[in-house]
């Protein structure tokens, strides 16, 4: 039977019968390595890089980011604003959830208002807080009314925490996080913990002869080395590498490529402000000024990062020079005064929440650390495993975090969030009535020019309050196999572009 068949094949190949059906049939799968697992997929309520990454592909939004930042149509074809708080969106039609169910208005108006519900606790509520109404004018039609302007609403609804989903599915499901029922141009199709996930091509998606690929698989290999070794070998077609002697590695070796850009995500080193001392702004600014910005970039990130300030410094047209942000430039005499001011002329011992991935920012925390000792500070690393490094950030439970924030190139979007008394992820719990004026004024003001000064000022006052000490903006670094196309970064990690990615 089998040299039967063996024969058939031959004469198949002979007719030149058997390419064309090999190649039909010929599944296209793109690999991806990882160095942490998701922690949930439902894009309402993640707040990981790694969960993002997968939603990237699940989920869309009303609009979404070209590789140039730009605002652009994605479930929204068109959108139309009568006056500075009125949105109209007119929705592409036929779009279908991947459990087959058509999108609709509907579930735009769930979407939003599931967002916005405090239960749902999304990080996404502080970008469309301003919501005072959402109006269905049709099954593809929704009018969305502002309380007040809010210059980055656009910008906001970009979010993956501002992705659409099935009022259908969440009702049954309660939540999304173990399961994808999104419109996104890939389907969930297997999901091992700690091992693999597999996405397959959404046959339905609205994007006509898009995704080119049928398959892609993330691996989770936490060592970046291995990360690089399965480029190397053929096992992995692509991989996000954050090490950066890894990344130089992979430079030297002609047989693959390396993608890098200038990124807009911001890496931290973040306090509980309600735990003594880093209650008392005069430790935090004494902290602020022993810390050397250039060394760390040069040391955690063999410079493949660009010092920054309160607004990440790709924002060249908002962002102020370091120069002049206070105690931005290490001075180590001024802080040990401060030190002595707040009650400890031979500094304290506290605890930096960190973890061994590019995510959790060890390397970081330990050149902060050595850093530290220079005005007699002790800082003890908490090195703690991704899901426990998490649940300590979400339940707020540390004395400090290095953390790498998803930064924007619009203020609002990252400050609001981030840093005002009722941002969605001002986990330093920091309350301060002069950061909440300036920035509920920014996010009103709908001019340059008006918007400019405002945040001016909120620069200089974040760096003299500092609840948060701004590092820097790492490059973001993609290496790839030289049989992947067509692949463009964004700046900030999406892997959106898959969409569009041939191998």
């Amino acid at each position: 039977m089998k040299r039967l068949l063996a024969i058939g094949l031959a004469l198949a190949m002979v007719a030149g019968i058997v390419p064309a059906v090999f190649a039909a049939g010929e599944e296209k799968v793109l690999t991806i390595g990882v160095d942490q697992e998701a922690i949930g997929l439902d894009p309402h309520i993640v707040t990981s890089f790694s969960s993002h990454r997968r939603v990237d592909l699940l989920y869309n939004k009303l609009v979404r980011h070209d590789e140039n930042l730009k605002i652009v149509p994605d479930l929204a074809e068109s959108w139309e604003i009568p006056d500075n708080q009125t949105y109209i969106f007119n929705l592409r039609k036929g779009v279908k959830f991947h459990d087959g169910t058509e999108l609709t208005a509907q579930d735009v108006e769930f979407s939003l208002n599931r967002i916005l519900d405090p239960k749902t606790a999304s990080p996404g509520r502080s970008y469309i807080s301003n919501i005072k109404s959402i109006e269905v004018l049709g099954p593809y039609k929704v009018k969305v009314t502002l309380s007040a302007p809010l210059a980055s609403f656009l910008e906001g609804l970009a979010s993956n925490n501002c992705a659409i989903v099935s009022k259908a599915a969440v009702e049954k499901y309660g939540n999304l996080q173990k399961v994808a029922v999104g419109t996104g141009a890939f389907m969930l199709k297997e999901w091992i913990p700690d091992n693999s996930m597999t996405l397959v091509k959404n046959p339905n998606y609205f994007e006509k002869g898009l995704p080119y690929l049928d398959k892609i698989i993330f691996r989770v290999i936490p060592e970046q080395a291995s990360l690089l070794a399965g480029i190397k070998a053929g096992t992995l077609d692509m991989a996000q590498i954050n090490d950066a002697s890894t990344i130089l590695l992979a430079k030297r070796d002609s047989n693959i490529v390396v993608m890098q850009k200038p990124g807009i995500n911001v890496r931290t080193f973040g306090f509980n402000t309600t735990r003594k001392p880093f209650d008392d702004a005069r430790v935090r600014q004494a902290l602020s000024l022993a810390i050397d910005r250039n060394e760390i970039v040069t040391v955690a990130e063999f410079g493949m990062a660009q010092p920054t300030g309160p607004i990440p410094a790709g924002a060249t047209q908002w962002a102020l020079p370091l120069s002049k942000l206070p105690y931005y430039t290490p001075d180590y005499a001024k802080a040990k005064a401060l030190l002595a001011e707040a009650g400890f002329p031979n500094g304290f011992t506290f605890k930096i929440v960190t973890a061994n991935s590019f995510e959790g920012g060890l390397s970081v925390a330990q050149v902060i650390q050595n850093q530290l000792k220079k005005i007699g500070v002790n800082a003890e690393l908490e090195v703690v495993e991704w899901g426990i490094y998490i649940d300590r950030w979400v339940k707020r439970d540390f004395d400090s975090m290095v953390e790498l924030r998803g930064g924007s190139g619009e203020p609002d979007r990252f400050l609001y969030r981030t840093i005002h008394s009722t941002g969605g992820v001002n986990n330093f719990l920091f309350k301060d009535a002069d950061v909440d004026r300036l920035l509920d004024k920014g996010r009103v003001l709908t001019t340059y020019a008006e918007r400019k000064p405002v945040y001016d000022e909120l620069q200089v006052v974040l760096a003299e309050k500092a609840p948060i000490i701004f590092l820097y903006c790492p490059f973001e670094t993609h290496v790839l196999s030289k049989q992947v196309k067509g692949f463009k970064q964004v700046g900030y990690g999406s892997l959106y572009y898959l969409i569009q990615t041939q191998k």
